[in-house]
């Protein structure tokens, strides 16, 4: 992007920034909201309906990683004892919960279309039918890093673990097809050897584009690597082109596809401090050329796709010295109208509060977001662009921050 048009985010966002602003209060939000969440909150799992009801659905536990199924009959959730974790499912008409695995580090995702749960634990991926509890789950492989379902729900797109073979050499990072129909795996692509511009050793999950075509991920290096920096990658479904789009932190949620056609946002950034050289990126197709919408002085810690063209980001003063919680600059809301370069400013959260992870729900036109002094959170919601708004769940469990970053999904789904 040339300098005039990152002047021209500069100067609009300036300009928003001096406009009045009126803090949000903490009204409880209308049942009507049209979304449900399953949150975390003393520990225990909590479920809020769309009737703006609460209900404890544990009790004693420490959950983390709740999961709706696609329809909200079942939640999969975790519970942590120390370094070892245990997947569960609920039942949440009745209550019931199973245990399905437990492990070191477990991850979980549900089909898009049926109650079909994929896991991995320690490496070995496997599924099973929710709806069918004495059915046993199918292993599907192992010595896996990342994986995801297809769009069709058909089968998985998953990548190898890379094993150290001495010094320098590491066994080749693989992208594999699995179908559930049980015909043998496709290997789509080996990543690129390690290098000084690339080293993996596995990847996070696999982010279709809604036309299918597409999929985003992380590259991720070795544990204390990855903490400042991964490589993003673009991939066609067939596994046929590649490349590699920018350098960012291992955070899923900082990477995301518009709904429609394949334009795609992400934070890009090495270092681990949320509070510098974090920059939102837009890519309007995978060859096309990045666009800044980060203006300079700032940084962005979170954003959601409010429509085509829309974005709404989670923003602060960039902080260049200092890593120590006091340094943190608040952040606030920013709707990003992308037709234009226009800048509207959500109001700012009381003092000592930031506003952070947005989420967009197209379908009950409503938009969430957390509001957390590092010690208490709480769930806000609104219409678009953020009219309205009003706490939604008060005194959400809070999480810890990394150096300015927080991972909410620990504690917190939503779906509508």
């Amino acid at each position: 992007m040339n300098r005039s048009r990152i002047g021209l985010w500069a100067c609009a966002f300036v300009m928003a920034l001096s406009l009045a602003a009126f803090p949000a209060g903490r009204a409880a939000a209308k049942p009507e909201s049209g979304l449900e969440a399953a949150f975390v909150r003393d520990g225990d799992l909590w479920v809020k309906k769309a009737d703006g009801k609460e209900r404890q659905l544990t009790q004693g536990d420490r959950v983390e990683r709740p999961l709706w199924s696609y329809d909200g009959e079942w939640i999969a959730y975790q519970v942590a004892a120390g370094a070892r974790q245990t997947l569960k499912l609920l039942h949440v008409p009745t209550g019931v919960v199973r245990e399905i695995a437990s492990g070191g580090w477990i991850t979980a995702q549900w089909a898009p279309e049926k109650n079909d749960l994929a896991y991995a634990v320690e490496g070995k991926l496997s599924w099973l039918r929710a709806d069918k509890p004495k059915a046993a789950p199918s292993e599907i492989a192992k010595d896996i890093s990342g994986f995801s379902w297809l769009p069709d729900g058909r089968g998985w797109i998953a990548s190898t673990q890379s094993k150290k073979l001495n010094e320098t050499d590491w066994t080749p990072v693989r992208i594999v097809r699995y179908s559930k129909a049980g015909t043998p795996p496709k290997t789509l692509r080996e990543l690129p050897k390690p290098s000084d511009g690339f080293f993996a050793v596995g990847t996070s999950a696999f982010k279709f584009s809604p036309t299918g075509k597409w999929v985003a991920f992380l590259a991720t290096p070795t544990a204390s690597l990855s903490a400042d920096g991964n490589a993003l990658c673009l991939m066609s479904a067939d596994g046929g082109a590649f490349s590699k789009a920018a350098d960012m932190l291992n955070d899923e949620e900082w990477f995301q596809w518009a709904a429609k056609g394949e334009r795609l946002a992400y934070i890009e950034g090495v270092g681990r401090e949320a509070t510098s050289n974090k920059r939102l990126m837009l890519l309007n197709s995978p060859d096309g050329k990045p666009i800044r919408l980060t203006p300079e002085g700032y940084v962005d810690q979170g954003f959601a796709w409010q429509g085509p063209d829309r974005v709404v980001v989670a923003r602060a003063v960039e902080r260049k010295d200092g890593i120590g919680s006091s340094a943190y600059p608040p952040s606030r809301l920013i709707e990003l109208k992308l037709q234009g370069n226009r800048v509207r400013p959500f109001p700012f959260p009381p003092e000592g509060y930031s506003d952070t992870d947005p989420q967009y729900f197209p379908r009950a036109g409503r938009l969430a977001w957390i509001r957390t002094n590092r010690s208490q959170a709480d769930v806000l919601v609104s219409g678009r662009s953020g009219n309205g708004s009003a706490t939604w769940i008060a005194n959400l469990d809070p999480v810890a921050d990394y150096y300015g970053r927080w991972n909410w999904e620990f504690v917190l789904a939503i779906r509508s």
